[in-house]
C-alpha cells in the first residue's frame, strides 16, 4: 500500500488528547512522506494551549515545539470503501493509534474523512478524534 498526498489535521482541540507517556496534545496533523516505494507518514503532535476567537479558531498560543514522529502505514481492514490503518512506529515508540479513512479515493471521491483512534496502555480506546483533509488526499491500495 502506498500513500499519496495524504494531509489530515484535527484543528485546535480545547480539551487535550492524552497520549501514552504523559503527553497531551491540542492539535494533530498527519502528512504522507514522499519516499519512493514507502508507505510512511509524519505525525505532528502539538501540545500548545491557545486562546480561541468567537469562531473557534486558535489565536494566541504557547510556544512549545511540536513533537514530530514518522510511522509506517499498514492496512488492517477494508470494507465498504472504508480502510482501517495501523500506524507502526520504529522500535514501538510512539502512541498506540489507528487511522480510519472513509471513503477511499476513487471516481467522484476526492475528500477524505478520517477518525484517529487512540488507545491506552491496555488496549482500550481513549479517544476517537475526527480529522479533516487540509488538501486532497488519496490512498492507493
Amino acid at each position: 500500500m502506498k500513500i499519496k498526498n495524504l494531509r489530515l489535521e484535527t484543528g485546535y482541540l480545547v480539551e487535550p488528547i492524552p497520549l501514552q507517556k504523559g503527553i497531551s496534545v491540542h492539535q494533530i496533523q498527519i502528512i504522507s512522506v514522499s519516499e519512493q516505494g514507502s508507505s510512511r507518514v509524519r505525525i505532528s503532535l502539538d501540545p500548545n494551549r491557545c486562546t480561541v476567537d468567537s469562531f473557534g479558531e486558535a489565536k494566541a498560543c504557547t510556544r512549545v515545539a511540536p513533537v514530530q514522529i514518522e510511522a509506517d502505514v499498514e492496512l488492517l481492514e477494508e470494507c465498504d470503501d472504508k480502510q482501517l490503518l495501523a500506524l507502526k512506529f520504529e522500535g514501538g515508540n510512539g502512541p498506540a493509534v489507528r487511522l480510519a479513512l472513509l471513503p477511499l479515493c476513487g471516481t467522484g471521491k476526492e475528500a477524505i474523512v478520517a477518525r484517529l483512534l487512540i488507545f491506552g496502555e491496555t488496549g482500550e480506546i481513549l479517544a476517537i478524534v475526527p480529522m479533516q483533509g487540509s488538501s486532497a488526499g488519496c490512498l492507493m491500495a
